[in-house]
């Protein structure tokens, strides 16, 4: 949360540079609406599934020729459910257990979008700063010891996110385009649990609920309108 913190005057800056265009200039103003696709990778890969959400993209720049605009995005995530059995040799003989996993995701992002203009097809690199909310729920479960054990290990928090990413816009029809883009995201801080960590001694499941880096693939397909 410091960092988050120390982090958010940046972004709001970057924010109001974007915004204080001048009076005199030409602003450009594209609207984005996407389906969204998530392929959790690293650690988060271990127990998060497959996401699905949908996202809103503001691009702003001075004119059509001029290469470097601004991107703003704002997006909503769920992974969905995935199942995870604890390795059998962190636990007893008798037990077994598995590390069940979901997640909501509200993740906001702002920074400068490079684009080639002129082409019936316009290909473009950009970069954001921002910050992602996670609403994670795990639910360890199964036997221990020949019991019955159940255990919950959400994490709630908003953590500082940055992400690259390129992609491709073509005109469908005048004021109306097609986009495509691949996105790396990464966050600084997060909770869970990963089944690797779970261990039982003495008939006591322990489960650290560790920090780790929230990584993962993203693909935007969508239609973007020109104001």
């Amino acid at each position: 949360m410091k960092f988050l913190r120390s982090a958010l005057p940046l972004v709001l800056g970057v924010a109001f540079l974007a915004a204080a265009t001048p009076a005199s200039a030409q602003v450009k103003h594209l609207a984005g609406g996407y389906f969204l696709g998530s392929w959790p990778t690293g650690d988060w890969g271990e127990v998060a599934g497959f996401g699905t959400g949908l996202d809103a993209t503001d691009i702003i720049h001075k004119g059509p020729e001029k290469l470097l605009s601004w991107r703003v995005t704002t997006s909503l995530l769920y992974n969905w459910s995935r199942t995870q059995g604890v390795p059998q040799q962190n636990l007893a003989p008798t037990s077994k257990l598995d590390l069940e996993t979901k997640n909501w995701s509200l993740m906001f992002g702002i920074g400068p979008e490079l684009a080639k203009h002129g082409a019936s097809v316009t290909p473009f690199v950009y970069a954001t700063a921002g910050f992602d909310t996670y609403w994670t729920s795990s639910t360890l479960s199964g036997t221990a010891l020949g019991l019955p054990y159940s255990a919950d290990h959400g994490d709630s928090r908003i953590t500082f996110a940055w992400a690259s990413g390129l992609g491709a816009r073509r005109e469908i029809t005048p004021g109306h385009m097609g986009e495509i883009s691949l996105e790396y995201r990464a966050a600084l801080n997060h909770h869970f649990v990963i089944p690797d960590q779970v261990t039982e001694s003495g008939g006591t499941v322990v489960a650290n609920r560790d920090n780790h880096t929230s990584n993962q693939f993203l693909l935007r397909v969508g239609t973007v309108f020109s104001q």
